[in-house]
C-alpha cells in the first residue's frame, strides 16, 4: 500500500500564502515547488484536493492586491 499524504498539502498552502503576504517570495517559491512535487510524486496516494491545493496556490500568485 502506498503512503498517504493527509493534510500536508493544506499546511504547506497556509505557509505559502503567509510567505506571499509577508513578501518572502524566496520562501514562497520553495513552498510552491514542494506543492508541485507533492502533486506529481509517483507512488504516493494524494487526495483529489491536493490538485485543488496546487491550483489555489497558483491563484494566490495571480490575484490582484
Amino acid at each position: 500500500m502506498a503512503p498517504r499524504v493527509d493534510g500536508l498539502d493544506r499546511e504547506m498552502l497556509v505557509l505559502f500564502k503567509r510567505a506571499c503576504r509577508q513578501n518572502r517570495l524566496d520562501l514562497a517559491e520553495h513552498l510552491l515547488r514542494a506543492l508541485e512535487t507533492l502533486d506529481g510524486k509517483p507512488g504516493v496516494q494524494v487526495h483529489a484536493r491536493c490538485q485543488s491545493t496546487l491550483t489555489e496556490a497558483y491563484r494566490e500568485l495571480v490575484r490582484p492586491d
